[in-house]
């Protein structure tokens, strides 16, 4: 999304960075759907080609389902924040994953542990690292399609920026 956003930028066609962006999260979010009923499905069979332990493979499982549809935000995100980045706007997509990973993600991570603890878990049940990435994730591509959809990344247009630092200079 990066180089098509910038290149279509750069040829003055931003009825296709908008049809491009809406075609190419689409397509990322129907990989991503399909790998994620791949993974819940099949996953089991993958495990079990890592390690035999029943064990290991019951809780990798359960640990998949839930990473599992994260990644359909991900595809979200990463598709939009490619169009802000091929905009000239590297600053917003860098600003929403240093806010959902640090804000975000690590207290959910140690509150949601710290609520979970027990006899079994003392220090928290092992979904809580896995449960706090998906919900960031979600609040990532949440946060990423509000702000692209705002639109501020349209004024970052690098090609206008030098074109109006010229003007400038020359006058």
């Amino acid at each position: 999304m990066t180089t098509f956003a910038g290149q279509n930028i750069g040829a003055k066609r931003m009825d296709r960075v908008d049809q491009g962006t809406k075609h190419g999260t689409l397509m990322a979010v129907m990989v991503s759907v399909f790998l994620t009923l791949t993974v819940v499905v099949f996953g089991r069979y993958l495990m079990n080609a890592f390690t035999q332990t029943e064990e290991l493979v019951t809780l990798s499982m359960r640990l998949l389902r839930i990473l599992a549809v994260g990644y359909i935000a991900v595809a979200v995100t990463q598709s939009l924040s490619g169009t802000m980045r091929g905009a000239g706007d590297t600053m917003t997509p860098m600003w929403i994953s240093l806010i959902t990973t640090v804000i975000i993600r690590v207290p959910l991570a140690y509150g949601i542990a710290y609520l979970t603890r027990s006899p079994q878990f003392p220090t928290g049940r092992p979904e809580s690292t896995y449960i706090s990435l998906v919900i960031s994730w979600t609040m990532g591509a949440l946060i990423t399609y509000a702000l692209y959809r705002k639109g501020a990344w349209r004024e970052k247009d690098v090609t206008r920026t030098q074109k109006n630092k010229l003007e400038t200079e020359t006058a």
